[in-house]
């Protein structure tokens, strides 16, 4: 009898396109931070920088099963949210804004080349790191921001989704490093 049940129900089985999601929040930061009116766009990140995240939309994820043609849509609540506990020196909108045009760039450029966005994912969570690195450097300090997208928990046990926007630490990176000595080494001659 239970056998019966579980091939009776449609399998939900959505899968998620990674590269069409980082185009679309791509263009959803673009639409937020750099062409909206500097005082709304001031007020999102008012709402990043408070924790609560900034709602953006619904996606809808279709399947159709290919035994029954059934289409089946999932509709997921998406946000903004922002992890800027590493960031190097005052946090203000131009420097974010910086930031956000900087990774948008990078995705951008690597989206139109065809290029690999060099996703690393977890498993256990579900989440997806794209993991390339939009750095700025503002009075000599590098700051560097990737985006993620990960599955969240809305109210009522309702799923969604979060493009989350986050700085890192730029130490990790060699690059980094060596453009800070080269820096150093610039004042030290002058």
């Amino acid at each position: 009898m239970a056998e019966e049940q579980k091939s009776a129900a449609p399998a939900r089985n959505f899968q998620l396109n990674l590269v069409q999601i980082s185009d679309l929040a791509c263009r959803i930061l673009y639409q937020t931070f750099v062409v909206q009116a500097k005082d709304k766009a001031k007020m999102a990140l008012k709402d990043l920088k408070s924790g609560k995240g900034l709602n953006v939309g619904t996606l809808t994820l279709t399947v159709t099963h290919k035994d029954t043609g059934v289409e089946e849509k999932l509709d997921l609540p998406m946000k903004i949210k922002l992890d800027y506990s590493e960031f190097r020196g005052p946090f203000n909108f131009p420097s974010f804004e910086a930031s956000v045009r900087a990774t948008i760039s990078l995705i951008g450029q690597t989206l139109d080349a065809k290029d690999d966005l060099n996703i690393l994912t977890e498993e256990g969570t579900g989440s997806a790191l794209i993991h390339l690195p939009g750095v700025t450097e503002q009075d000599g300090r590098y700051n560097v921001m990737v985006m993620a997208v990960e599955p969240v928990k809305e109210r009522e046990r309702k799923l969604g989704i979060a493009v989350k926007l986050m700085y890192l630490d730029p130490n990790q990176y060699a690059e980094i490093r060596d453009m800070q000595a080269a820096d150093g080494e610039t004042e030290a001659n002058s």
